[in-house]
């Protein structure tokens, strides 16, 4: 197995004030991003974060540490084969999905978008267990991925109504999340 060397990517936040840095590396067990995100509302936050996944991109865990206005915020999220949990406590909802998309980086779309490896003009529907930044419960959220070109994916969240068009690195990485982020 050839090991990529680690790469970084640094994104702006659009809707508010903030940044966000991440490396990806890869490993003899797989991949890990990891980055540190500093933004503005609803509370000045900073948060750094940790994605474990499996060489198929599939995530094995997750951790987030830092602090949001007042309060620190530290999460262990980890896939067991009965299902995920968060600080030792089983998440509901969760069991059998493969990716975790924390809500405040656009870092963990890359393992969904590695994940699903679409062709052009290939769509795929996932739910990934999801870190709702506005109550900081994991929750499964239906995400839509269709890749349009060679480095965009049209992506919908069907709850939020939310739909956009990423535009990506080759390898797979954000680099403009309409309205949300922006890679330098």
């Amino acid at each position: 197995m050839t090991i990529r060397d680690p790469f970084t990517i640094w994104w702006d936040r659009l809707d508010i004030s903030g940044t966000d840095a991440c490396r990806i590396s890869q490993h003899v067990a797989g991949w890990t991003l990891e980055g540190t995100a500093i933004f503005a509302a609803p509370e000045t936050s900073c948060l750094h974060y940790r994605l474990d996944c499996a060489p198929d991109w599939t995530t094995t865990q997750a951790t987030v540490t830092g602090w949001t206005g007042r309060l620190d915020k530290q999460l262990h999220i980890v896939r067991r084969p009965q299902g995920w949990t968060c600080n030792g406590a089983p998440v509901a909802g969760a069991s059998g999905l493969l990716d975790v998309d924390l809500g405040f980086t656009p870092a963990s779309n890359t393992n969904a978008i590695r994940r699903l490896d679409l062709r052009i003009r290939d769509s795929a529907e996932t739910t990934a267990l999801w870190l709702d930044t506005e109550d900081w419960t994991l929750k499964p959220l239906h995400q839509v991925y269709t890749r349009t070109g060679q480095n965009s994916y049209d992506y919908a969240s069907p709850l939020h109504g939310y739909r956009a068009t990423l535009i990506t690195d080759d390898f797979g990485v954000v680099q403009t999340y309409p309205d949300l982020w922006q890679a330098r």
